[in-house]
């Protein structure tokens, strides 16, 4: 008589790799940077907190979670230390969140409240703007408005109820804007990182951090190296020694910015900066990119100064930040590389197509971080509620389709320039700018060029945008996708903190001191946003269409490499690299990518790739001084200089 079979051993639950602690840790930074990223920008005065892909405000905090918290752990309680899917989980909420707080949210606030507060009787805003605007996306009340800018009276409430509904939806605009970009990585991941197998280069750092090998003293691994301690006390030397100069105006500094390299009266300078964190990114870069941003920036120089000499009409070329024919070429080249990009993943999208609407067994979608049904459906349904949006705003659906369209480009263009590029920031041409020059400000109504002025408030100063830092974070939680609930949920939480956080802290800052005290944004950037648009309501031909050819250039440029590589698959220069040399602020770093390219060269040429690796522990201490330093500067200028405090910033 056969026995009866014993039952499975039922298989051990593992232990999940995205915990509610890391969850709560991350919420944590991100409230950390929804009140930085507004106070050290425009109360505080110092380093900028959140302006670029790998902020400050983001790195600090968490390298005293990976050395200081987890030593006290590893003392206290062992078994209670971060794991490295923790930490990772940790830095990716805070990336997510830098993109916002800053300049975006900074727009989004000025935008809300600037249309009726400058209104005069010299800009006519009340004659060209005020009939166009929708009741629903400003702050119509006049008084709240001034109360913004110049600060409310003591014992006043802050009338929230005037800013209800402008924030309802236009907050409402972000989280559709942070759901499409999510739905467009969980659908692009894959192609990314394990068909392309793109470097990430500035996520390097983070994931340092979180290695605890070769085992020491100190719980992150290449911090027990000699060479990183070196790369650290040469940047910091430099920082804590400046530093003495807050305090003594006269103690002499030691400079990171030597005189301008110049060709000649007609051609723009090159910059000579050195900047450690620059340097240090770019050593972990490949080399045939920062190759051919140098290249690139040399000859776009030379090529500017060549039609200003021969008097062909490029417009300014010697301008802060970049010129537009700067601009135009770099555009001209997104508009190549992104729809190729496309095109080589054409593979991977038929196989999500087939596997979202038949189940195809051809892909597998479990560890994503949505399935690719919602993906898509995500996708379509968010990008249909941006266009309502914009529709709404005034916009006709011809026109909001065609701005659509460019922003996509330019989006996954900056982002592929970031990701594979190693740019840690990228001011390039913007949608509403290459829309009007490709379809003719004669062609849009007032209303329409008025519903652009509301679009500037989520893409105006592009330097930095959700959709790169979500595609930078996909890359650190690679290795633990299957926990896509937690991961959904971390994310979400990411933005939402961020977002209200930031609109709070700002509405009420600003009612408190007057936000016209600040500046910048809340001044001559809002009011020069509407200006123009009621110039080119006045005077809709005064725009120079034409500029917008230069694009050809660019785009012709990048065809031709493209087609080199193709041909020549060890050609030296990237399309990539191109479209970067045109960005800002490429042409304020330059000089810095020259060295960590000419060093790296040296160091594989003479030593291979074993001494390429010792070497990272030396830029990686680099940038890990320069963050620190920073973080010191920030604390020195909190206690001593409160509102007159000192940038370190990188441009």
């Amino acid at each position: 008589m056969a026995l009866p079979k014993a039952d499975p051993q039922p298989k051990p639950r593992l232990a999940p790799q995205v915990t509610y602690r890391a969850i709560a840790i991350g919420c944590a930074c991100v409230a950390f940077l929804a009140w930085g990223g507004h106070y050290t920008r425009h109360i505080g005065h110092t380093t900028k907190m959140a302006q670029d892909h790998l902020p400050w405000g983001a790195v600090v905090p968490f390298i005293l979670i990976c050395v200081v918290a987890n030593k006290l752990l590893e003392w206290l309680a062992p078994r209670r230390v971060l794991t490295r899917s923790e930490l990772l989980t940790i830095f990716g909420m805070s990336l997510i969140a830098s993109a916002l707080p800053s300049y975006f949210m900074g727009h989004m606030m000025a935008n809300i409240a600037a249309p009726y507060y400058f209104a005069n009787v010299e800009n006519r805003w009340a004659d060209f703007i005020h009939p166009h605007l929708p009741s629903w996306s400003v702050v119509t009340d006049q008084t709240a408005a001034k109360w913004f800018f110049e600060g409310k009276p003591r014992n006043v409430p802050v009338p929230w109820d005037a800013w209800a509904m402008p924030l309802f939806w236009r907050l409402s605009l972000v989280g559709v804007v942070g759901f499409f970009g999510f739905c467009l990585i969980a659908i692009l991941r894959k192609q990314w990182i394990e068909h392309e197998r793109l470097t990430f280069p500035l996520m390097t750092l983070p994931e340092s951090l979180t290695e605890r090998e070769p085992r020491g003293w100190l719980p992150v691994g290449t911090m027990n190296q000699p060479l990183f301690w070196l790369g650290f006390g040469l940047v910091s030397f430099q920082i804590y020694w400046n530093m003495i100069s807050y305090f003594v105006p006269l103690f002499p500094t030691i400079p990171l910015r030597f005189p301008l390299l110049e060709f000649g009266p007609h051609f723009p300078p090159i910059h000579a900066r050195l900047y450690p964190l620059i340097i240090g990114t770019g050593y972990f870069m490949e080399l045939d990119m920062t190759l051919s941003i140098l290249v690139f920036h040399l000859l776009l120089t030379l090529e500017m100064g060549l039609f200003n000499r021969l008097g062909i009409e490029i417009g300014p070329t010697h301008v802060w930040p970049s010129s537009e024919f700067e601009n135009w070429q770099g555009f001209g080249a997104l508009c190549v590389i992104v729809p190729w990009s496309l095109w080589m993943a054409r593979g991977h999208l038929r196989a999500v197509w087939r596997k979202a609407w038949t189940d195809s067994d051809e892909i597998d979608d479990s560890g994503e971080f949505l399935s690719y049904r919602t993906a898509l459906i995500g996708l379509v349904g968010s990008a249909l509620f941006i266009c309502a949006w914009c529709v709404s705003s005034g916009m006709s659906p011809f026109v909001t389709a065609v701005f659509f369209a460019l922003l996509i480009v330019i989006w996954m263009g900056i982002t592929r320039l970031s990701i594979e590029g190693g740019l840690i920031s990228s001011r390039t041409m913007q949608a509403q700018f290459a829309t009007y020059r490709i379809l003719g400000v004669e062609k849009i109504p007032p209303q329409g060029l008025v519903g652009f002025a509301l679009t500037e408030t989520w893409h105006h100063d592009i330097k930095t945008i959700l959709l790169t830092d979500l595609a930078n974070a996909s890359y650190l939680f690679r290795n633990f996708r299957a926990e896509r609930r937690r991961l959904v949920t971390a994310v979400g939480l990411a933005i939402t903190i961020v977002v209200c956080g930031s609109a709070y802290y700002q509405v009420t800052s600003s009612y408190e001191t007057g936000a016209y005290n600040y500046g910048g944004i809340y001044g001559p950037y809002v009011q020069n946003t509407f200006d123009t648009i009621t110039k080119l309501i006045r005077d809709p031909y005064s725009l120079k269409r034409e500029r917008a050819l230069i694009g050809l250039i660019g785009g012709a440029t990048t065809i031709v490499i493209l087609g080199l590589r193709y041909v020549y698959p060890a050609f030296p220069l990237h399309p990539i690299g191109f479209a970067a040399s045109t960005a800002y602020p490429v042409n304020r770093i330059v000089f810095s990518f020259f060295w960590a390219w000419l060093t790296k060269l040296i160091i594989l040429r003479v030593g291979g790739i074993a001494a390429y690796r010792r070497g990272a522990n030396f830029f990686l201490g680099m940038m890990i001084g320069y963050f620190v330093g920073v973080g010191v500067s920030f604390v020195v200028d909190c206690i001593w200089f409160p509102e007159r405090g000192h940038s370190l910033a990188l441009y």
